[in-house]
């Protein structure tokens, strides 16, 4: 009897063996990480232009033109793209500079998927994009009685465009925010992933993407598919810039600032409001430690994530890098005016 049950048991052990042997996914196969629905929410949709400024070919084009062009601002020597170089994804790799090379609180927001977003300037002063290029050219000084000084070779692109020569502050914020909406970034390898390529980001990124979404929060601010909310947070940063509270008087908005989107981040340095942290893993530290200053007002909870979670969320932040959106500059009309440099 003894004999059988111990032959009975081996036999069991062994057809259960062969079960799970059978059952078990092959080397070749992944099981996802997490469901194809969830991963749906992250995928971008297509660009919406409103129907106040649709799409025109030509308005792009001479929006294009404006963005290059220093004769636009005040001082005639430094365009938009001056700050927002297209080669270090259309932000400033020198931190808070302004026109002047003078050092200022806040550092030059990138531009990459801005036609997503739905409030604009760290502190939210911008509810469209056009009423927020017409609030930064006159914070750049430029008047309309300025705005003939720019080449008449203008007025016919901008007939063409619009239906009509004048050059107004309107129809300039108009054209570049028609071009500022083709600077799209969708083909990262993160992409690529939620579009079903299991093999698009590594096991590593796949693994801080869950902690991105889970233990580490980052998705209470940072959420899809532009990977920001758009709204205004306080986090802890060393910074006595007002923020938020600029724009609405509210005490309980003071430090708050919005929320930057993270696509295309590894091309985009410094990070924060302010410029403070020149690397991503810089930034991974200070939200794990929950900021640098503590107390009511601060959003942010000590995570303690360990160094193999930290390495994990760079490998996942690293992988929201898609295609370079460096581009080149347009020919510009020349002066009107004779012997003119």
């Amino acid at each position: 009897m003894e004999n059988s049950l111990s032959f009975l048991r081996t036999f069991l052990a062994l057809m259960m063996g062969l079960l799970s042997f059978i059952s078990a996914p092959s080397a070749s196969e992944e099981r996802p990480i997490v469901s194809k629905s969830d991963l749906k929410t992250w995928q971008l949709p297509e660009v919406s232009y409103p129907e106040a400024n649709p799409y025109q070919k030509a308005v792009e084009n001479l929006g294009k033109q404006l963005f290059f062009d220093p004769r636009l601002t005040g001082d005639r020597t430094l365009s938009c793209a001056a700050c927002h170089y297209p080669g270090t994804g259309w932000s400033d790799p020198l931190s808070n500079r302004n026109r002047e090379q003078r050092v200022m609180d806040r550092n030059t927001p990138a531009l990459i998927n801005t036609a997503y977003l739905k409030r604009f300037f760290w502190d939210g002063r911008g509810i469209t994009l056009e009423d927020s290029i017409k609030t930064h050219l006159r914070e750049l000084s430029v008047k309309i009685a300025d705005i003939p000084a720019l080449p008449t070779a203008y007025q016919q692109k901008f007939q063409f465009a619009f239906g009509s020569p004048e050059i107004t502050p309107n129809n300039i914020a108009r054209a570049i925010a028609n071009f500022l909406r083709t600077i799209v970034v969708n083909d990262s390898p993160f992409d690529r992933w939620v579009a079903g390529d299991i093999s698009a980001i590594s096991q590593s990124a796949k693994k801080g993407f869950l902690l991105f979404t889970g233990k580490a929060r980052c998705v209470k601010c940072h959420t899809g598919p532009n990977f920001s909310d758009s709204q205004f947070h306080y986090t802890g940063i060393n910074s006595l810039d007002p923020g938020h509270f600029d724009v609405t008087g509210n005490p309980r908005d003071r430090n708050r600032f919005r929320t930057a989107s993270l696509r295309q981040v590894s091309r985009t340095p410094p990070y924060m409001h302010n410029g403070a942290k020149n690397s991503l893993m810089d930034v991974i530290e200070f939200y794990s430690r929950g900021g640098d200053r503590h107390g009511e007002e601060n959003e942010l909870n000590v995570l303690d994530l360990s160094e193999q979670d930290e390495r994990e969320l760079l490998d996942f932040l690293m992988s929201l890098t898609g295609s370079n959106t460096s581009i080149a500059v347009p020919e510009l009309p020349l002066n009107d005016f004779p012997n003119s440099n």
